[in-house]
């Protein structure tokens, strides 16, 4: 079921006001709102329905146990047996297929003939958001940045129908809290909510969908028969149709949420204005670049190990980051080419400062903070440094503020 069809108007019209009715009542509101999530789910296929509640139990039982362990082998060991089976099931439904086709090419190359079959499995959809969301659940645990909840408030975190199909990618200390209490509907910000949807609609519905049938797909689908002049358009109306469609859906996303009385992170800043790779995904996809950020170039070790071992974690959290968007090589090499660009900008961004000058996106900041900072300033490259140190953010990293 996707948001912008009858199916969900008629679904949410139901599940809308009998939220409501029963929020005051958490004991029977949030086993309410769980059915209406499997609900929601279960329309394109009631079987991984199934995959949901499991990776639920697999998680909460887990996390709990983290927590409640004291000796510090044991709690990394559960840590480690929670994220095998969460990247095991999302390595098997996104990645086999993949892996195996890549693995038996490359055994081709080289002579050998390999046993290999694929599957063509159907892979669940949203997977990969409630998959990310788990592993945040048990590692918050691990690192004593969370408690543990109870089964069925997680069940409502996990599978809460406005993030489940397509995100934003949120974070237990973002929305658990919100399921602990009861909302309440004098302080839903209604016209917020409707603006979102309202302008999500548009981007998704007029903007996205008259790019793809009108431009893209006709020239994507065959590039030799139309002049350069026509591809070039193609490309930019796909940069465009693509932001459109993907923030359209989290931004009615959101806005669902807040006609429920819940409250998610934004998810797009107009990315396309961004000075620099780091300021796109400071802008782009933003809860997905905080999660790589968090959970995967910090543990890695960030900018911590020196300059070469900062560049390799920028690399492999891009080239992450490039396979979870899809399970083909363009995605690795889309993701490596991110990376390296990252890697560019931290390389330059050093040789700045070695040569006593601040860093460009440090000073737009600056100036987009202080907007009569130019007229007093006409020289930005000049900005003391350590007026430029207390500017702006931190320096864990070059990937929405790590870099």
């Amino acid at each position: 079921m996707l948001f912008p069809t009858a199916t969900f108007g008629l679904f949410f019209l139901v599940v809308l006001p009998l939220s409501w009715l029963t929020m005051p009542w958490p004991h029977r509101w949030r086993p309410f709102i769980i059915a209406a999530s499997y609900v929601f789910y279960s329309w394109w296929d009631w079987r991984f329905v199934l995959l949901l509640a499991g990776c639920t139990i697999w998680n909460q039982v887990l996390a709990v146990r983290i927590w409640q362990a004291r000796v510090p082998s044991q709690r990394k060991g559960l840590l480690v047996l929670a994220l095998a089976g969460d990247i095991g099931v999302l390595g098997y439904f996104k990645y086999y297929d993949f892996f195996v086709s890549s693995t038996d090419n490359m055994a081709s190359l080289v002579g050998l003939d390999l046993p290999l079959s694929l599957k063509s499995i159907v892979l669940p959809v949203g997977i990969s958001f409630f998959t990310f969301m788990a592993i945040s659940y048990v590692v918050d645990a691990y690192r004593g940045d969370f408690q543990p909840t109870t089964l069925e408030k997680f069940a409502v975190y996990l599978s809460f129908f406005p993030h489940l199909v397509a995100g934003p990618i949120v974070r237990p200390a973002e929305l658990i809290p919100q399921i602990a209490t009861p909302r309440n509907p004098r302080r839903v910000d209604t016209s917020r909510a409707f603006y979102l949807i309202a302008t999500g609609l548009f981007k998704k519905v007029v903007i996205a969908n008259y790019l793809a049938s009108s431009i893209v797909d006709e020239v994507f689908a065959a590039p030799g028969q139309h002049s350069s002049l026509e591809i070039l358009i193609a490309v930019y109306a796909y940069a465009v149709q693509i932001y459109a469609d993907f923030s359209g859906y989290t931004d009615i996303a959101i806005g669902i949420a807040l006609l429920l009385g819940f409250s998610f992170p934004q998810n797009f800043d107009s990315p396309y204005a961004a000075v620099s790779v780091q300021d796109f995904w400071r802008r782009w996809h933003m809860t997905l670049s905080r999660w790589l950020r968090d959970y995967v170039y910090i543990p890695l070790g960030g900018n911590r190990g020196g300059t070469i071992l900062t560049y390799r974690n920028l690399l492999l959290t891009m080239l992450i980051g490039g396979l979870w968007h899809g399970a083909a090589w363009t995605f690795v090499v889309w993701g490596g080419l991110h990376g390296a660009a990252l890697v560019g900008e931290r390389w330059w961004r050093d040789r700045r400062g070695v040569a006593a000058l601040p860093h460009p996106g440090r000073v737009a900041a600056l100036a987009r903070a202080d907007p009569d900072l130019p007229l007093r300033l006409p020289r930005l490259d000049l900005l003391p440094r350590r007026l430029v140190r207390r500017g702006v953010g931190d320096d864990r990293g070059a990937l929405h503020g790590v870099g």
